[in-house]
């Protein structure tokens, strides 16, 4: 991968850590609503958009490797996530929701590297440290809002 990819692919990475970051801080800081909008609220609906996104990326690599491999079961989990996605924002239970994109996120960065060993993904590891930094950002971010709201 060159150079001006990586910095893209890091940059949009990192730039998407920013709604995160932010509605984490204020639903911490127990500041007001934003557009009528409560911080739980907003950090909860990205993360499904987020999460149903990394699902739709399983689908491109499905698609991408689907000549020359079995896709089947990647074409089915990719649709799980987003399907899982969904469901956090249609259940109205902020804890359950948080819960589930926490485990969304860890499956699907698991998913990943599995088939990023398996071929079945690019092997460009470079892209996979970055995830496990973005993921695990992620999902402090959301565990500090669940400790602090939730708990």
């Amino acid at each position: 991968m060159n150079k001006g990819k990586n910095w893209l692919i890091y940059t949009l990475g990192f730039l998407g850590l920013i709604p995160f970051l932010a509605s984490s801080l204020a639903a911490l800081m127990h500041t007001g609503t934003w557009w009528g909008i409560s911080p739980l609220e907003l950090l909860m609906t990205y993360g499904a958009i987020i999460l149903s996104f990394l699902g739709g990326t399983l689908w491109g690599r499905a698609l991408h490797r689907a000549e020359s491999e079995k896709t089947t079961g990647l074409l089915l989990l990719s649709n799980v996530f987003a399907l899982a996605a969904w469901f956090t924002i249609l259940i109205n239970a902020p804890a359950w929701s948080l819960g589930m994109q926490m485990v969304g996120f860890a499956l699907v960065l698991y998913f990943e590297q599995k088939l990023a060993r398996s071929s079945a993904m690019t092997a460009y590891m470079g892209y996979y440290r970055i995830r496990v930094l973005l993921t695990t950002i992620v999902i402090v971010c959301q565990l500090l809002v669940f400790g602090n709201h939730i708990l």
